[in-house]
């Protein structure tokens, strides 16, 4: 069974991290103080469990220019599955529910998931840019009730 939950507790949280620090500093390399910072506080976090299991995360948080969408990862072992579109579907209903308001969301997309984004509707603006040592794309999508 697969569920996402949004992470509360402080043990939610924990997993969180700990799939953020398996994807993005040990096999990508990140600076841990690149990948963890003190929008993590602001940020709203969410994990996909795979039989009660966490295996992937995202978070999102309301910005003057919409909502963001950060920090989507899913551990080797559960690639495949459409877990980071599940999550990203999620984040958007969520977030929807949560900022009515708000049509506009956005992401940095590291170049080579630009497909992933692409196939949920989000598009691609301005120039590529480096971030912790990766090329990344600005993306963004509108959404209408």
């Amino acid at each position: 069974m697969v569920e996402i939950i949004q992470a509360k507790s402080l043990e939610e949280i924990h997993e969180v991290f700990a799939i953020r620090i398996e994807v993005f500093v040990v096999e990508q390399a990140c600076l841990p103080s690149e990948e963890f910072d003190e929008l993590d506080a602001q940020a709203k976090h969410y994990l996909v469990l795979e039989d009660g299991k966490p295996v992937a995360t995202g978070r999102y948080r309301k910005t003057e220019k919409g909502i963001k969408i950060e920090r989507i990862a899913t551990l080797t072992s559960a690639r495949g599955k459409g877990y980071a579109s599940k999550m990203v579907h999620h984040i958007i209903q969520e977030a929807k529910i949560a900022h009515p308001e708000i049509t506009y969301l956005y992401l940095h997309s590291q170049q080579t998931v630009m497909p992933l984004y692409a196939s949920l509707g989000f598009l691609p603006y301005g120039e590529t840019f480096v971030e912790a040592d990766i090329v990344h794309q600005a993306m963004s999508l509108v959404i209408s009730d």
